[in-house]
């Protein structure tokens, strides 16, 4: 049971966990945002797509801030702030070479996915550089 942490959910270990946890928690809040998105289409008309798309990686914060307790030292607060420096950088990178022609929830979507495999990529490789693991 060395693998199950307190509330009984396993712990997240390697990159490829972390990065396929995140890129889940985008997926369901990218529908989530669909769902959200033609809700308002029924009830007040207008145009599919025009809410923004970042929202859609808002869920990958819980995976972010659950790392970020399970680990102590100042080194985790560089790493956070370095990778949430980068994964915006990135996301904004993505989003500036998709097309104009695509709607604010797609290439927010992408920009948001992109953001937060950029942290968790930064966030891994940084804090089983530098971290130290609670007791």
């Amino acid at each position: 049971m060395a693998d199950e942490r307190t509330d009984g959910k396993p712990r997240i270990e390697t990159l490829a966990q972390l990065l396929g946890t995140v890129l889940a928690y985008v997926v369901m809040g990218a529908i989530a945002l669909v769902v959200i998105d033609l809700l308002f289409i029924l009830v007040g008309g207008g145009n599919f797509g025009r809410i923004s798309g970042w929202i859609a990686a808002v869920p990958s914060v819980f995976v972010f801030s659950d790392q970020f307790r399970r680990y102590i030292g100042g080194s985790r607060w560089a790493i956070a702030l370095t990778g949430a420096a980068l994964g915006i950088g990135a996301g904004i990178g993505a989003t500036v070479l998709l097309p104009l022609t695509w709607p604010p929830l797609a290439t927010g979507g992408i920009g948001g996915l992109a953001a937060a495999l950029v942290y968790a990529t930064l966030w891994y490789a940084g804090i089983k550089t530098y971290g130290e693991e609670r007791p």
